[in-house]
């Protein structure tokens, strides 16, 4: 940081101060440097800079070293240059203390310090490839990308959003798999709602390595607290292949479930056009939302069964389980469905929800 004790003025300010010494006007200091009147009135206000060749006039009228000047416009770009980090800084941190320290430490070793500001705010550039964390506030950071929530997002959400979509790049670029094909993922609609009846340590490594077969990066996140984002899927052009990030849903379950085949679906629906973003509790749902939502509720369970099963208006826990056995499905993901659609309050049959631990 600067030392504040010091103030190193511009070096037109020296030359002004040289002039009036000499008892010069600076027109009649124009005519015997061979500057300009203008030059030299920029100069002594600080609003043009010593070049080399301004310095070679100045050291020849003087008598002094070109050096000296160069060396005293160099000395003073410096001091503006640590002033103007300072203050980035500051500004910086207003934005780093918007973060959840918790998210940062545990799952990226970050520590966001106020006693240690600016070696916080690197790690966090340095985390979120950005050259100042002031950046993180453009909405327009990510190109080409779909959204149904757009004008309904203050600073703060699209600062933690873009924070959280860049993490989940950076986590998508270690990941190996093969080009796009949404065909393998339609023919295994059984496979992948079996993998619901599995704990967390067994379906994921299942979940993960059958989805890099079908070209899709998964990668899972922890809710980012004032983000407001569920998921998102961005076609790879140079790998053919799609990242699909979501985030832990609370560690519900059923939302769980539901928001990974949801951005699948918005991979398959729109891949190569846009990314996708997708927001908590999101209640404008355009075309694509409705058919992200669709091809989800479709894959976790047939849809003309589900109508069937509902049709009985039966919804005892019996009657749950064994839909969801002939399914072959969680029973908890039948619940989330009922409840959903409105056939169950959503305070029906706690006892049937299942919390997810996931570790990161």
């Amino acid at each position: 940081m600067i030392n504040k004790g010091r103030v190193v003025s511009h070096p037109g300010l020296i030359l002004k101060d040289a002039l009036e010494e000499i008892e010069l006007s600076q027109s009649e200091f124009a005519y015997r440097s061979g500057l300009s009147i203008k030059n030299v009135s920029t100069l002594v206000n600080g609003e043009s800079n010593i070049t080399f060749d301004v310095a070679l006039k100045l050291s020849a009228f003087f008598g002094n070293s070109v050096e000296g000047w160069i060396n005293l416009q160099t000395q003073y770009d410096l001091y503006q240059n640590l002033t103007s980090r300072e203050e980035e800084y500051k500004e910086d941190w207003k934005i780093a203390t918007l973060f959840d320290k918790r998210f940062f430490k545990e799952l990226l070793d970050i520590e966001i310090d106020s006693s240690n500001k600016i070696e916080s705010i690197n790690s966090l550039r340095k985390c979120l490839s950005v050259a100042s964390l002031q950046n993180l506030k453009h909405q327009d950071m990510y190109a080409f990308y779909k959204t149904s929530m757009n004008k309904d997002l203050n600073e703060k959400n699209v600062i933690l959003r873009n924070a959280w979509i860049t993490i989940a790049e950076n986590k998508a670029r270690s990941i190996n798999c093969s080009s796009f094909n949404k065909e393998k993922i339609l023919e295994n609609k059984k496979y992948l709602r079996s993998l619901t009846l599995l704990n967390p340590d067994k379906f994921y490594p299942l979940l993960t390595n059958f989805l890099k077969e079908c070209g899709i990066k998964l990668v899972v996140l922890p809710y980012l607290s004032g983000s407001n984002i569920s998921g998102v899927t961005k076609w790879i052009d140079s790998e053919h292949a799609i990242m699909v990030a979501v985030n832990d849903c609370g560690k519900d379950a059923d939302r769980f479930w539901f928001t990974i085949f949801h951005e699948i679906g918005h991979a398959i629906k729109n891949h190569k056009r846009h990314m996708t973003i997708s927001y908590n509790k999101d209640q404008i749902e355009d075309q694509e939302e409705k058919e992200a939502n669709e091809f989800a509720s479709t894959l976790l369970i047939d849809q003309d069964k589900y109508l069937d099963f509902v049709k009985e208006a039966s919804f005892s826990v019996s009657s749950i389980k064994r839909f969801a056995k002939e399914q072959n499905v969680a029973d908890f993901i039948v619940l989330g469905r009922l409840k959903k659609d409105n056939y169950l309050s959503w305070t029906s049959f706690q006892n049937m929800k299942i919390k997810y631990k996931i570790l990161f």
